[in-house]
């Protein structure tokens, strides 16, 4: 009872415990679903303030940029959805990097055709790995935001263009 009077106060509502009740319901309903909905969202990560990603998570050994490669950068989200486990990032079918959200790689690749593709790290293996095919350019940059979707913890792979350039 004491608590249901000093909700009251505090809200400013004139003490009505059924009407209070119901008030109550509807805010906590109300707070959960702003809380479920932004839990599922991962917003982009700036190019400029995405951290590298650490060498020992890095798997794919690329040797110095060659004339006339494709620069792809890779960008994880931040956000909260999927945080706890890394993004797997895996170019042409072999895995090349673990990301964490927030970071960011980037691999000189031969032009052409390449399929890249993330998967969430999954000790249960319950999820699939979800790829984009791409035709890249000689001396040309490409962006690519990794992305979890919603509270399912599937990635995807999305080309996109800087905000900088």
């Amino acid at each position: 009872m004491l608590q249901n009077i000093v909700v009251s106060l505090y809200c400013g509502l004139p003490f009505d415990n059924q009407l209070l009740g119901v008030k109550m319901r509807n805010g906590l309903l109300t707070l959960a679903v702003i809380v479920a909905v932004s839990a599922c969202a991962t917003p982009p990560t700036p190019i400029n303030n995405a951290r590298s990603v650490p060498m020992e998570r890095i798997f794919r050994a690329d040797a110095l940029p060659l004339a006339n490669s494709a620069r792809a950068v890779f960008v994880r989200d931040g956000g909260s959805s999927g945080a706890a486990a890394y993004q797997q990032l895996y170019i042409d079918g072999k895995k090349a990097a673990s990301l964490n959200p927030g970071e960011k790689i980037e691999f000189m690749l031969t032009p052409g055709q390449h399929v890249f593709g993330a998967l969430p790290a999954d000790v249960f293996n319950t999820q699939s790995l979800s790829t984009i095919n791409q035709d890249l350019k000689a001396d040309q940059t490409y962006f690519y935001r990794i992305q979890t979707e919603g509270n399912s913890l599937r990635a995807t792979v999305q080309r996109f263009v800087p905000a900088y350039q």
